[in-house]
């Protein structure tokens, strides 16, 4: 069976969980830039462990059909879903074979997710079916077009499971995270994690969120370069912090003054270019407290 593209945005990928494993062959994990709104969307029609393929949605609307009934969920900041009528995202429905879809959003719609029950079954480039851009690795390793038939794996939910509907947060820009290994070397690095508000920049994208109107300073002898993850926040000379994401390099020499915590990180990929966050220091009690509770949200679809 296929989902074929009719309308596909301006940057929407094939993504899974990601690429596991490589990060010594400096290959990013990839994957979701928004890991929890990804995963919600998988949860929703069935596709449980969520390391099936899906739809990373850049620029909506994306139109498509399927070529027969297949439950679907969509996904992300003021989501909702056009098929014989409107309905919110964030929702399972159940779509007939032939039946033309429109993912559609506001603004705000940063990154979506779109979520086929039995998700996309492409071959896997290096354990998975990730699309990482910037090295042109995975099974379609260019943006989605118009005119794409992607195949679709055995279904694991059917109509009895629509309307079953999951919301997982409401931004505020207030972000938590946890102190990094660097965070000494840092001037200012207290007052930014006592809820400075600093402006994303344009220049924000898969690779990491650019901050500005931050009074950082870094100092000393320079350090060895080094691990880094998503949601590590790195201080340039320039003094304005850059949070990774799924798309960000696998090492670096900048310091690391903190990390944002796994709740929070897609709240981070979704803030749009001149909008405004704040940064919060937590502990690792309740980053873990904040994740097992979203963990538990997610579990109750099933």
């Amino acid at each position: 069976m296929t989902l074929h593209v009719l309308e596909a945005g301006f940057r929407s990928t094939v993504q899974d969980r990601g690429r596991f494993g490589h990060l010594r062959s400096a290959i990013p994990i990839a994957g979701p830039a928004d890991p929890l709104a990804f995963e919600a969307a998988q949860r929703l029609v069935g596709n449980t462990p969520a390391d099936m393929a899906a739809i990373e949605i850049v620029g909506v609307p994306f139109r498509f059909t399927l070529d027969e009934p297949r439950l679907i969920a969509a996904s992300g900041p003021d989501v909702r879903v056009r098929t014989r009528g409107g309905v919110g995202g964030w929702t399972a429905i159940f779509v007939r074979a032939g039946e033309e879809v429109t993912v559609e959003g506001s603004e705000r719609t940063r990154f979506a997710y779109l979520a086929v029950s039995g998700g996309l079954a492409l071959e896997a480039v290096l354990g998975s079916r990730a699309t990482y851009l910037p090295a042109a690795i995975g099974p379609l390793p260019r943006p989605l077009a118009a005119g794409d038939k992607l195949p679709l794996g055995a279904a694991r939910w059917g109509a009895d499971r629509a309307g079953r509907s999951l919301l997982l947060r409401g931004d505020d820009g207030a972000v938590r995270v946890m102190r990094g290994p660097h965070a000494e070397r840092v001037r200012g690095a207290d007052a930014f994690m006592r809820g400075t508000t600093l402006r994303v920049s344009q220049r924000s994208d898969r690779m990491g969120v650019r901050l500005e109107g931050a009074a950082l300073e870094t100092g000393g002898p320079e350090i060895l370069s080094h691990g880094v993850a998503a949601g590590a926040i790195q201080v340039p000379h320039g003094g304005d912090p850059i949070v990774l994401l799924a798309d960000g390099q696998t090492t670096g020499g900048y310091p690391v003054i903190a990390t944002v915590i796994g709740a929070d990180l897609g709240a981070v990929a979704q803030a749009l270019p001149g909008g405004s966050l704040s940064f919060y220091e937590v502990d690792r009690r309740a980053a873990v407290e904040a994740l097992r509770a979203l963990r538990d949200l997610l579990d109750s679809v099933a």
